[in-house]
């Protein structure tokens, strides 16, 4: 096996994947590269695909799999700018990483001891598609507010909010700001800050997808990569007693 791709494209795809879990099995086919991972908790889950397109050389003779250590690829990845291209190339059970004349030599982790989650099919009955900076600002205030915050849609409106001991925050964005909203009757969900705050800040998407049911997980999906690849994450709710 022996890729090229955009060092900004890897770092993207390592700082998602580390909201979760510093190991992950990276399974390389002839459509392109896909990831699925979850947390130790199974609170949250992760999944990446990424095109084969997305890649500017693909030399795959078999399918891959490939067990690695994501702490490592981002320390490599600090010495190198955005705009290089990195080389990965599968040696035995050896990982080479190479940027220009900067090349890191990796052991891999046998990709039998890392656990893939099956994604679950939901049959959500509400989505809005939502500015992402604007989600990631109703979420970063919520931080300092509670542990919990609630994700809420009706058929006019996306909202989020937080309740404390004192203090509350709220965000509310009319159907009219929205990109699409569809939704007939409200469903509501409480979940756990400290994982959306997480995930919100390694998301370079416009848009973000929030798929909801009552009491449901909530299904995030976004773009990836300048849209060459599609992210999914999925989170459990807290149930309100």
């Amino acid at each position: 096996m022996d890729v090229k791709m955009n060092v900004k494209d890897l770092k993207e795809v390592t700082d998602l994947l580390l909201t979760l879990v510093t190991e992950a099995k990276f399974e390389f086919t002839k459509k392109g590269l896909s990831v699925k991972c979850v947390d130790l908790a199974h609170v949250a889950m992760i999944v990446i695909d990424l095109n084969k397109d997305a890649f500017l050389e693909y030399d795959l003779n078999e399918d891959t799999e490939l067990g690695i250590d994501l702490e490592k690829i981002k320390d490599f990845l600090k010495n190198t700018s955005s705009t290089d291209v990195i080389e990965i190339k599968k040696e035995d059970s050896k990982l080479l990483l190479t940027v220009g004349y900067l090349s890191r030599t990796m052991q891999t982790i046998d990709p039998s001891s890392i656990t893939v989650p099956k994604v679950p099919s939901l049959g959500l009955p509400a989505k809005a598609v939502v500015p992402t900076a604007q989600f990631s600002g109703g979420i970063k205030v919520a931080e300092n507010i509670s542990d919990n915050i609630t994700l809420h849609i009706t058929p006019t409106e996306f909202r989020l909010y937080s309740t404390g001991d004192e203090d509350s925050t709220k965000l509310i964005i009319p159907k009219d700001l929205l990109k699409e909203l569809k939704c007939d009757a409200e469903v509501k969900s409480l979940y756990p800050v400290d994982y959306l705050l997480r995930f919100i800040k390694a998301i370079n998407s416009e848009y973000v997808s929030v798929n909801l049911g009552t009491d449901y997980p909530v299904k995030i999906e976004f773009e990836i990569c300048n849209g060459k690849g599609t992210g999914l994450f999925l989170l459990a709710p807290r149930i309100e007693e």
